[in-house]
């Protein structure tokens, strides 16, 4: 169906690889407050309907060295400019940090058009390319983007992050009291609770055809980043290899998946089990799978990130295991156990602590805590109110 770009929208959404988060956010937006647009490459996106969202095809964001990567957020910046002149200059935008160039869109379009925004940070750049791609705080590159993102944040109604780490290194780059909000508003990530909870092994297809019927699952699921402490997770999976009833799950991909594939032929690891990303429709029963949940940040990313998958988890009902070297969002949410990189043998000791007292049986606490905290209605009604809306009148079109 083609877009119809005469219809009234109130909001225009903008990330280039707009996951189930983004979908979820404009779904329950739309229906709040009528017709929502959104401009996403993502494919499994972009096959979605509803009828208060139009979506509408964009470059799609192509994985790779940092030139690549350059290339296609500037193709995404291009396209997202000349469709925004689509919709009136009085529609307010809403930009993710998907491309993280995306924030300077905003700004522009407010100076030509005085068109609104707020912005939701996912990733946080440039401090990503010093920490983690060994660019020089004062490289000429670094110091333009540092300068850009400070004109461009301090425009917006509000700017938004999913943990309070995150927010306090964003705040390192402008004044969050030169926006309307005066803050820069903690969003923790969400979760469907009612798509994503505990399933039984034995009526899971994924648990059986995988062979994890009667077995403790300890997964990984999600990007296999730099930033992720792959490593100590393999070495857990060698120590427990002569373990039958104890089976690793990698499922993702990323620039440690091949570390992973490595290590399986290498070191003969019959315990694990290494799979490509998955359909969003298998996401639901690969996560109520997992016994236990893995979640890893290096220390070079804390306060730069927040891997939501720990949020799916818990509402599958796992236990969580995160393995960090400092204080972060991931050691201080309630019901998860942090350990230190490279302690693979701490690792390995709660793991069969686990596999012992046979906590799996309960799988209740994390997800009470997901329900808790990381509810899809009550996190988005968050943003929805930070958007100053007025809610639909009832019976409206």
């Amino acid at each position: 169906m083609e877009p119809d770009y005469c219809q009234e929208k109130k909001l225009i959404i903008l990330n280039q690889m707009a996951g189930p988060i983004t979908w979820e956010l404009a779904e329950d937006l739309g229906h709040a407050v009528g017709q929502v647009a959104l401009l996403t490459g993502h494919p499994d996106t972009l096959q979605k309907v509803d009828p208060n969202v139009e979506l509408t095809a964009a470059p799609v964001y192509q994985r790779g060295s940092f030139p690549v990567r350059a290339f296609s957020w500037v193709r995404y910046w291009v396209a997202a400019f000349f469709w925004c002149w689509r919709y009136p200059a009085q529609t307010p935008l809403l930009l993710f940090s998907n491309p993280p160039l995306l924030i300077w869109l905003g700004y522009v379009l407010k100076k030509l058009r005085g068109q609104r925004f707020t912005v939701m940070v996912h990733d946080i750049y440039p401090d990503v390319l010093v920490r983690l791609a060994g660019f020089s705080p004062n490289h000429p590159l670094i110091r333009v983007w540092l300068w850009l993102n400070r004109r461009a944040y301090q425009e917006a109604e509000a700017v938004m992050t999913l943990g309070e780490y995150m927010a306090a290194t964003l705040g390192k780059q402008f004044d969050p009291l030169q926006t309307p909000a005066g803050r820069i508003e903690v969003i923790y990530p969400w979760v469907d609770t009612e798509r994503i909870k505990p399933i039984p092994k034995e009526d899971n297809w994924f648990a059986r055809e995988h062979g994890q019927v009667g077995k403790l699952t300890v997964m990984y699921s999600g990007n296999m980043g730099l930033g992720h402490d792959i490593e100590t997770m393999i070495d857990a999976a060698e120590r427990l290899n002569g373990r039958d009833d104890i089976h690793f799950m990698f499922i993702g991909g990323g620039p440690k998946w091949q570390l992973v594939e490595e290590a399986l032929a290498r070191r003969h690891l019959p315990n694990v089990t290494l799979l490509p990303w998955q359909d969003e429709a298998v996401l639901p029963y690969s996560l109520a799978t997992a016994d236990v949940a893995l979640v890893s940040m290096e220390e070079e990313m804390i306060g730069l990130m927040v891997p939501s998958k720990l949020i799916y988890s818990m509402s599958a009902g796992s236990e969580i295991i995160a393995i960090v070297n400092a204080p972060c969002e991931l050691s201080e949410w309630p019901d998860v156990k942090p350990i230190s990189s490279g302690d693979d043998q701490k690792l390995v000791d709660q793991i069969e602590d686990i596999a012992h007292d046979k906590r799996i049986a309960q799988k209740h606490n994390s997800r009470r805590i997901a329900r808790r905290l990381f509810e899809r209605a009550k996190n988005i009604n968050q943003i929805e109110s930070l958007l100053r809306f007025e809610r639909k009148k009832e019976g409206a079109s």
